[in-house]
């Protein structure tokens, strides 16, 4: 594997195994990498990937001169562009790391985006009853991390409705968006974990997501069954209860 292509002094690029976004060369500070030592290291022609992310809508909106250096991408948008390349394109040398890269890609997103009440498929995983104790860590970790991202997005959502003078903001459509169970459960989550923050002086939203994951199965606020959805707001609701009119934590997570 072409692990870095070096300058005399230290690695301009690594990958996978080590942090593929962290270039050196790069301060801390600076958020974009040059295209054409990207596409050097993985033996892509810059001029057809220049061309391509230019036409790609979400791309090419991270594209940006970097003066003598050619055209640069914003760092956060090079695990989406690692995940577009045809790996049968690039340098033999390290088209098997790409693969790898790409279907690690396929994990954390079938984690953050599936809907609940699917199973435990992942790119990244044996069967359920052949998971070890690490990979069953990562399935949990993942699911409260999806959770999180979802709580956050509909908290953005609710932030702005707020700031609309508590009048919904958006069409018919997005009214009544928020108006829907993932919507009722992630107001609840807010209410306990403020509650619990007040007492604490912390931040509590991980110990209620580790809460619904554990006592629920609860992955994800998408397509959660009506009885499932029931039984977790309900939690909520004595929990909430118990942080206001008792000084001990509830007993059940």
């Amino acid at each position: 594997m072409n692990r870095s292509r070096f300058d005399g002094h230290s690695p301009r690029f690594v990958f996978y195994e080590e942090d593929i976004i962290a270039l050196q060369e790069l301060d801390a500070n600076e958020v974009y990498v040059p295209l054409s030592r990207v596409c050097e290291t993985l033996g892509l022609d810059l001029a057809q990937q220049t061309r391509a992310l230019e036409t790609h809508s979400i791309l090419v909106n991270g594209l940006r001169s970097l003066g003598r250096e050619g055209l640069g991408m914003r760092v956060d948008l090079i695990p989406l562009w690692l995940c577009t390349l045809d790996a049968m394109l690039v340098n033999s040398t390290v088209r098997t790391k790409l693969i790898q890269y790409q279907q690690e890609c396929a994990s954390v997103l079938w984690h953050a985006f599936k809907p609940q009440g699917f199973g435990p498929e992942d790119a990244l995983l044996p069967d359920r009853n052949e998971l070890t104790p690490a990979e069953l860590a990562y399935q949990s970790a993942m699911a409260q991390a999806a959770l999180a991202r979802q709580q956050m997005l509909i908290e953005r959502n609710l932030q702005a409705d707020r700031s609309d003078g508590n009048r919904m903001s958006g069409g018919d459509e997005e009214r009544s968006q928020r108006n829907t169970p993932a919507f009722d459960l992630a107001r609840a989550v807010r209410r306990v974990a403020h509650s619990l923050a007040a007492r604490s002086r912390r931040n509590e939203y991980s110990g209620v997501f580790s809460g619904l994951h554990r006592q629920f199965g609860i992955s994800s606020y998408r397509n959660l069954p009506y009885g499932r959805l029931r039984e977790a707001m309900d939690w909520l609701e004595r929990w909430h209860g118990d942080i206001l009119g008792e000084p001990e934590p509830p007993p059940d997570i």
